[in-house]
């Protein structure tokens, strides 16, 4: 399982980002990678976002490697 730690400033801008983003995937990133943030199960991010586990990992790993930037 990927590990990431999250800031209090991350969670607040991953929830504002799955709403506000003008692009409908960074929306969905967002709102994968903050449902991790929260601590749901991945399996339960993969359902409820409607991806793929290698998707949810490809997010997860990129935002572990550049903050929401990457």
């Amino acid at each position: 399982m990927i590990q990431i730690e999250f800031s209090a400033a991350d969670i607040e801008q991953l929830h504002y980002e799955r709403f506000h983003h003008p692009h409908p995937r960074v929306q969905q990133r967002a709102e994968a990678v903050y449902l991790k943030a929260l601590g749901f199960a991945h399996q339960d991010i993969c359902r409820i976002v409607r991806i793929s586990p290698k998707t949810l990992c490809r997010y997860l790993r990129a935002y572990k490697k550049g903050g929401w930037k990457s």
